[in-house]
């Protein structure tokens, strides 16, 4: 499967820059409006996530974006991001990682596949990943264990690899 890319500048991002940047970015997460992230992005900016890849949501440009976060927004009504830890910055090109912690309850609405929320919490962490071209970000590459993410809500009760080695035997 190949991944549609965007064209970042070809030089370092400053890092002063990149910084006040994604506290923008959070910012934008934090205040519950999705579209306020228009503003920080280009026009054909991609967004890939494990949940993108996992339902195969392909999310470029403003609308995307705005729509992909109302969705997440949605489900997660009182969500809140912080960053740990220092960012990393290419020597070559215009790309700054970002870590993250997010938190909140599931308390909305999951839709798609329309599953209700049930009150849970839940705390998560993952990795940014943002390509620029001048002011702007012009793809986001996020990395978080969303299989986690969905135990933590009740959504995923599958096995684990502990209930997999606790059944060893039990199995007729």
């Amino acid at each position: 499967m190949t991944h549609p890319t965007t064209s970042p500048d070809h030089f370092p991002v400053d890092p002063e820059f990149a910084a006040r940047w994604y506290q923008g970015w959070l910012d934008a997460w934090n205040s519950h409006d999705p579209r306020q992230v228009i503003p920080l992005i280009t026009e054909d900016f991609i967004l890939e996530s494990p949940t993108t890849r996992h339902t195969g949501w392909f999310v470029q440009g403003h609308d995307a974006t705005v729509k992909y976060l109302a969705y997440v927004m949605n489900a997660y009504p009182d969500l809140k991001w912080e960053q740990v830890f220092t960012p990393m910055y290419s020597a070559t090109e215009a790309r700054a990682a970002f870590y993250w912690r997010g938190w909140g309850t599931f308390s909305g609405v999951l839709n798609p596949p329309s599953i209700k929320g049930n009150g849970r919490s839940f705390e998560f962490s993952g990795v940014e990943v943002f390509d620029f071209r001048g002011q702007r970000a012009t793809q986001l590459r996020a990395a978080y264990d969303l299989l986690g993410l969905m135990r933590q809500i009740g959504v995923y009760k599958g096995w684990t690899a502990s209930d997999a080695e606790a059944r060893k035997g039990k199995q007729p």
